[in-house]
């Protein structure tokens, strides 16, 4: 499995850069081509395509020379961040990293300590000589002895793999391929300033950048997809690190559900103090300036926060012991790992989803011959395939909105049967009629009917569910019914006055509630006049249930004891468009049937 992830790695980095030859060798023949085979424009080619490349490997070095000191500087001034030496730690961590740093020949001279509970790890540098670690005040009081060593043993397996380094280089592909991108709309704009048509040398110039532009703009987007599938397997390999030399992966497992829990409980906290209206405004700006730090750092720790929120409700169901409980983990994982939604939303994370990494350290402990903290964890859960869904969702969501322009103008196409406008009017109101049957199958799936009595369930119920036709099956496009009581705590983002989404808490967990009315004005009038009244409230909610790594709930009604009610049509918009569609419908086809009457 170690050499498994090293291969990928590799595998993945000298694809990135063959990208880029590619790139070069296409942008030389291109030249070569529009120039017809003349040595000063091939000569000029060359400076072409060394120049952006330069630029880019410039400001790739500058950034990964002076990344260090700003990140320092940041950490120190805004994030209450202290420098202690390594022998400050509590014992069994100075030891761990003192026996790591001989080991690995690594260079740890201090320790960046947060002064904040929300628990965070992470690390940063240059070289294995000079990479900081920095942990906060929530990893030592939230883990035991053994997840705290394990946490601190990923972020050592970070430096001890070079992955700054690695990173840094594999970063500058998407950068060199957007930078070919800006060289050849400029000169593409040369081409046809120069002459356009009229002239063949600048024709010739506008259609090689065209084929450029068009290339490396599609080599910028799969990279960038590269670079972040990159990030993930170095995560494992950071995971496996930690388990081989701690050679407890059990520790970084539970380490990382309690963590998960932690970031998300402390981000209840911090929505609730920055919407406190009788808390002075220097203490609501400190709380919004940690959820800035939580957010700026995700890329770098251990933990992203947003792919944090599905296991985080397990947390919930630990004893006062401190036990988590390890078949609600493996309930709340089983969307991660068996919904087809799961790897396709992972595609664009830096970090695997927390339930793929479970199971890989888990597959470690097996290798090494240790007892499994999860031993259900990747065995089916969920009652039915989901692959029916996701592909009617990934219909619904992307294609269904393409369709209402195409279908009409493919319905226009039938005036090349008829040769008649009569053909292309009810042809492009057969169109319309058409996208509106569609429209109609979009809405039914993502906003089923609310049938009157609903039965209330708690978020972690939700969020388990792995019952037929149950929440499983939800999905950033697909709603389910559900109802829910709790307390509003705060803004869905804390200490934003322009956030209308809101924070629902039950005894279970926590989930945001999304508020999406008719009208977009609507939005503001209640981010500013309506939501700091709501915190506080006890409320039951009915709306649609929607999953990603992070589960949400699209408000329909909320009420407040007070018999307060607000309420969310986001719904009616696309009923209002389906009508609209009708009605082009029919005025198309009847507009067109007069002409193909005889009389």
């Amino acid at each position: 499995m170690k050499f498994k992830i090293m291969f990928r790695g590799m595998l993945t980095l000298a694809f990135l850069w063959g990208m880029v030859y590619g790139v070069v060798i296409a942008v030389i023949a291109i030249v070569y081509w529009a120039t017809d085979g003349g040595l000063p424009e091939i000569l000029g080619s060359s400076m072409f395509v060394l120049f952006p490349i330069l630029i880019t490997v410039g400001i790739v070095i500058l950034q990964f020379l002076i990344s260090p000191w700003l990140l320092d500087l940041n950490f120190r001034w805004l994030h209450r961040m202290s420098w202690i030496d390594p022998m400050q730690l509590p014992p069994h961590l100075a030891q761990f990293i003192a026996d790591q740093s001989q080991l690995h020949d690594i260079s740890i001279k201090k320790i960046g300590m947060i002064h904040d509970q929300m628990p965070t790890a992470l690390t940063y540098g240059r070289f294995k000589k000079n990479a900081r670690l920095v942990i906060s005040d929530g990893i030592l009081n939230l883990l035991t002895p053994e997840e705290q060593i394990a946490v601190v043993g990923h972020e050592l397996g970070h430096i001890a793999h070079r992955d700054f380094l690695f990173m840094t280089i594999a970063s500058a592909v998407p950068m060199i391929m957007y930078t070919f991108y800006i060289f050849s709309r400029g000169f593409l704009r040369v081409g046809l300033v120069s002459g356009g048509r009229n002239n063949r040398a600048a024709a010739a110039i506008a259609t090689a950048a065209v084929v450029t532009m068009v290339v490396t703009y599609l080599f910028y987007i799969v990279s960038q997809f590269l670079v972040m599938f990159l990030s993930r397997i170095r995560e494992y390999y950071a995971d496996r690190f930690s388990g081989e030399q701690t050679r407890n992966p059990k520790g970084l497992s539970t380490a990382l559900v309690k963590i998960a829990y932690g970031m998300v409980q402390t981000q209840a906290q911090t929505a609730t103090a920055a919407g406190n209206k009788k808390a002075d405004r220097r203490t609501r700006v400190r709380e919004y300036r940690r959820l800035g730090f939580t957010n700026a750092t995700r890329s770098l720790n251990i933990f992203d926060i947003k792919a944090a929120n599905g296991l985080v409700m397990t947390a919930y169901a630990q004893s006062t012991g401190g036990d988590l409980d390890s078949n609600m983990v493996v309930k709340a994982a089983a969307w991660d790992l068996e919904s087809p939604w799961g790897t396709f939303l992972e595609l664009q994370s830096t970090h695997p989803l927390a339930a793929k990494r479970l199971l890989a350290l888990d597959d470690l402990a097996e290798e090494m011959g240790i007892k499994r903290a999860y031993p259900t964890l990747g065995t089916d859960q969920i009652k039915e395939t989901l692959w029916d869904e996701f592909l009617v969702d990934l219909f619904l969501m992307y294609a269904a909105p393409a369709l209402l322009f195409i279908l009409p103008g493919i319905g226009a196409l039938s005036y090349l049967y008829g040769q008649t406008t009569m053909w292309m009017w009810i042809g492009i109101g057969s169109g319309c009629g058409l996208a509106a049957l569609i429209w109609i199958w979009r809405t039914i799936v993502r906003y089923p009917k609310l049938e009157e009595e609903i039965p209330l369930i708690q978020i972690m119920g939700a969020v388990t569910d792995t019952s037929d036709d149950g929440y499983a099956e939800a999905s950033p496009f697909r709603g389910k019914p559900i109802n829910l009581q709790g307390t509003i705590i705060g803004r869905g983002t804390p200490g934003y006055y322009f956030s209308e989404d809101v924070v629902l808490q039950d005894p279970s967990g926590i989930i945001t509630l999304d508020y999406n009315p008719l009208f977009g004005f609507m939005r503001w009038i209640t981010a500013l006049f309506r939501v700091d009244r709501l915190i506080g409230s006890q409320v039951t909610v009915v709306g649609w249930y929607r999953r990603t790594p992070r589960p949400i709930v699209m408000i329909k009604r909320m009420y407040t004891q007070d018999g307060k009610k607000l309420s969310s049509n986001r719904d009616w918009a696309n009923w209002i468009l389906v009508v609209l569609l009708f009605i082009a419908a029919l005025f198309c086809i009847f507009y067109g049937i007069p002409n193909f009457l005889p009389f």
